[in-house]
């Protein structure tokens, strides 16, 4: 897989009529222009909203982020909290940790689990530390997954 950081296309903010998935509720902030996405295996990843309260110090980041997840034709919302972010910045390394608070897997997929977390992972590696706004050298990525007990 060949993912890229890219502003979205026009012609693809219609193809996945965008204008209908930005009208959705977000607790804060705004969505993005820009994604992830390998065309090929027809996979994209889009930030939706950062979660905070601007009633808290510093304007109350919780380290929530929710994300728009299309995987071959199934669209899935998901959010994911910050463990932590290590070095970053014009041509530096940087590593990110995050953990996978929820995903709304379809019933039809829940099969392909694995390859679908595999995926986001992989989505989430290319993503970076901020998409097509990264200046980082190089970038590591781990993902959380608490399996259900």
């Amino acid at each position: 897989m060949a993912f890229i950081n890219e502003y979205i296309p026009e012609e693809d903010l219609e193809k996945y009529n965008f204008a209908e998935l930005n009208k959705r509720r977000k607790k804060d902030g705004g969505t993005s222009d820009d994604w992830t996405i390998d065309r090929e295996a027809d996979i994209w990843l889009r930030h939706f909203y950062t979660e905070s309260d601007h009633t808290e110090p510093d304007g109350g980041y919780t380290g929530v982020t929710a994300w728009d997840f299309y995987w071959k034709g199934a669209l899935m919302f998901l959010e994911v909290k910050s463990l932590g972010l290590e070095g970053g910045g014009i041509g530096q390394h940087c590593g990110m940790r995050k953990k996978l608070i929820s995903i709304n897997i379809p019933p039809n997929l829940e099969n392909q689990r694995l390859q679908i977390l595999k995926d986001l992972e992989a989505a989430f590696t290319a993503h970076k530390d901020a998409g097509v706004l990264s200046q980082s050298s190089s970038f590591s990525f781990s993902l959380v997954i608490e399996e259900d007990k």
